[in-house]
């Protein structure tokens, strides 16, 4: 993670400016040629054309606005794995910490979805029923409810005890 550090340190702002520019340039270009394409100006009201129920008018100029930040969003994160891998790799010993706390955590899982029971009766059975949730499924999404409220019960626990520490020290 260092190396992600310092490269966003010395080149990051100024990689996510032009970044910024380009996506904002490709939709406008995008939305701006599919309305004169359309046969329509910058001030037609579309949403009355999208709600008049014979119109089969497709605004499909649009997708760039939902396509180019599903698409960021999908490399920052391969982004950050590669990088979490190099830093595994390169300093095992120094990241010791974090595959001990990941284990912990998957093992907190593993007890939590294997003490979980599927849901029998009542709303929530309903609910399963409805949305054609299976037993394993019930089980895996409360065991990760019940591991996500320990983690978040100890996080509060022990920013607690570090406050009452260090007004106490």
């Amino acid at each position: 993670m260092k190396a992600l550090y310092d490269f966003l340190t010395s080149k990051g702002q100024m990689i996510a400016l032009l970044l910024a520019i380009v996506c904002i340039a490709i939709v406008m270009i995008s939305i701006f040629t599919g309305i004169s394409g359309q046969g329509y100006d910058v001030g037609t009201d579309l949403v009355s054309i999208l709600k008049d129920p014979d119109s089969t008018q497709e605004f499909n100029f649009f997708n760039a606005a939902i396509i180019i930040p599903r698409a960021l969003i999908i490399l920052t994160a391969l982004i950050m794995v590669v990088f979490g891998v190099i830093a595994l790799i390169s300093d095992p010993k120094g990241s010791m910490k974090f595959i001990v706390s990941t284990v912990v955590i998957l093992l907190l899982f593993f007890v939590f979805y294997s003490i979980s029971e599927s849901e029998t009766t009542g709303k929530i059975f309903s609910l399963l029923q409805k949305n054609n949730i299976g037993d394993g499924t019930s089980k895996f999404i409360s065991g990760g409810i019940k591991t996500s409220l320990l983690m978040i019960g100890l996080s509060v626990v022990s920013a607690i005890g570090g406050e009452l520490y260090n007004f106490f020290k």
